[in-house]
């Protein structure tokens, strides 16, 4: 008799014999390509199984994928432990757990925030989104930062209140979150150690920074459908499940998205269907739970308007959930593969190149403003402890079918394959101190313009560049999908909610959208 693995989620025979209508799912998946949405994978599940499990070539379900605030959802959850434990509880004051963080002057406020108030939003602190997070000084910034609110009063989206609790559970349990959910989550569930971003010390950023497979990201949305519990065993402490996605205090009133609906220990509700409840992350990464259908879905992406992300989930789902039908006959589903960089002829110059190195010069407005260019998109970047950037070295070997590729940056020096034949070839890299996996394509466009993709696969972006090689001057341009126009637009947003001041937000949001496409300005190098 075979043993029952039970770490891994059980698969139906059809969707249709777990009541999932798969010609609605092709629909949906149809949708979103018609809408030119970057959509990169999705498992839907419905009574305990999965029902279909599809990828967009290169993602698939061997590497992991930039959650950004779902991490949110995985911080909450370590609290729970926490408190289940009793090494806290919700009405544990801040400041008796750090008193060191109480100032010269008496604060009020800092004497009233508690691990409730972060866990909704409420905590009244009002953190920069542009805060300096290559400084070895998170707590110290976000403990100086204003207060915006008296704590447990009003909901402000601070990313930063999720540092605060991995604090906690740092000082209460003598380790790192991720080392403390190893035990309790991520071993019950199959799930191997992930990479999660921290401070220079070594704190996690719990509001983001967390990378997993979609299968993980479907695991962890499945234990809470079924109410903490997994293959019959009580994982979550008991009503956790229940009351970490209630609703506990209205969040974005005046709005008419699904970020309206409420919020819960950092899972949102629904308006789109009212009997629901999300992880959310930064460019639609969802894992939805449908609370009466006894159904769910984990989605990942590369769309930067996750409103209308999320409108286009509710035109199919939950009409998608039907009654069993074991007869029917399922259509296949898949999604087509992005597109790659064509086979061209290989030229002359690339004889040229070898042994010798591209040196580009440093550019100081860059670093100026903290985002030197990077291999890495700014997506990936952008809230990180080491921005990477400065692109220099550059060496080129060519190969049979590809073209290696050596070149450092922020300290690190990677190497990757280029395929020069229309295919993708798969290089670990490190950059910003992150683990990566780089698919790379390249072509030829001219005599003298070598045109290179590169898709870190744990990103939600690709990075274009593009040399330009005369005599011995070289120039780089690089772009990336999405771009930083689009980054621009995501922290316009984020200053909008921090800032409640006209008078800071105004000039901020208009600042932005001339900086951030400095990233991607042109760069000179010498071939030597």
């Amino acid at each position: 008799m075979a043993v029952k693995n039970t770490t891994e989620i059980p698969r139906a025979k059809t969707p249709e014999s777990v009541g999932v209508d798969s010609k609605e799912v092709r629909a949906f998946i149809d949708h979103c390509l018609e809408l030119g949405k970057e959509i990169h994978s999705l498992i839907v599940m419905r009574h305990g199984k999965i029902a279909c499990e599809v990828y967009r070539e290169p993602y698939g379900p061997d590497h992991a994928h930039a959650m950004y605030s779902v991490s949110k959802s995985f911080t909450s959850t370590a609290i729970g432990f926490a408190i289940a434990e009793g090494l806290i509880a919700l009405d544990t004051r801040f400041v008796d757990i750090f008193p060191e963080a109480r100032g010269d002057k008496p604060d009020p406020y800092l004497e009233k925030l508690t691990v409730e108030d972060l866990l909704t939003m409420r905590s009244g602190l009002s953190v920069t989104p542009m805060m300096d997070k290559t400084r070895d000084r998170w707590f110290k910034d976000i403990m100086s930062s204003s207060w915006i609110s008296e704590p447990g009063t009003k909901f402000d989206y601070i990313s930063e209140n999720m540092y605060l609790l991995c604090c906690i559970i740092h000082k209460k349990s003598g380790m790192s979150v991720i080392d403390y959910l190893t035990p309790r989550l991520f071993e019950p569930l199959g799930i191997e150690r992930p990479f999660w971003e921290t401070d220079p010390r070594g704190i996690e950023a719990g509001g983001w920074g967390l990378m997993l497979k979609t299968m993980d990201l479907a695991k962890f949305t499945l234990l809470y459908q079924q109410g903490g519990k997994w293959h019959g065993r009580q994982i979550l402490p008991e009503g956790w499940a229940e009351t970490a996605t209630a609703y506990h205090t209205a969040s974005r009133t005046g709005e008419t998205s699904d970020s309206s609906e409420g919020y819960g220990y950092c899972f949102w509700r629904n308006r789109g269907y009212k009997k629901s409840y999300r992880a959310d992350g930064m460019f639609s990464q969802f894992g939805i739970v449908f609370e009466d259908l006894d159904a769910c879905l984990a989605f990942t992406a590369g769309e930067v308007n996750e409103q209308a992300m999320r409108d286009v989930i509710w035109g199919h789902f939950p009409k998608a959930f039907i009654d069993d039908d074991k007869k029917a006959v399922p259509v296949e589903l898949s999604i087509p593969a992005y597109e790659k960089l064509p086979a061209r002829p290989r030229t002359a110059m690339e004889k040229r190149l070898i042994g010798k190195k591209i040196v580009f010069n440093k550019p100081l407005l860059l670093n100026v403003i903290g985002y030197p260019v990077s291999v890495a998109p700014l997506t990936l970047t952008f809230m990180g402890k080491d921005k990477a950037g400065n692109i220099t070295n550059v060496q080129f070997l060519p190969q049979a079918d590809t073209l290696k590729m050596t070149w450092s940056e922020g300290g690190e020096v990677n190497s990757i394959h280029i395929g020069m034949d229309g295919e993708y070839r798969w290089d670990n890299i490190t950059l910003g101190q992150m683990p990566l996996t780089a698919c790379s394509v390249g072509c030829w466009n001219n005599e003298t313009e070598l045109e290179i993709l590169i898709r870190p696969i744990e990103s939600v972006a690709a990075r274009r560049l593009i040399f330009r090689f005369n005599g011995d001057r070289v120039t780089l341009k690089p772009s990336a999908v999405p771009s930083t126009a689009v980054m621009a637009e995501n922290l316009a947003r984020s200053v909008k909610n921090v800032f409640k001041s006209e008078l800071l937000a105004k000039p901020i949001e208009s600042l932005l959208p001339r900086v951030t496409p400095l990233v991607d300005m042109v760069h000179f190098g010498k071939l030597k």
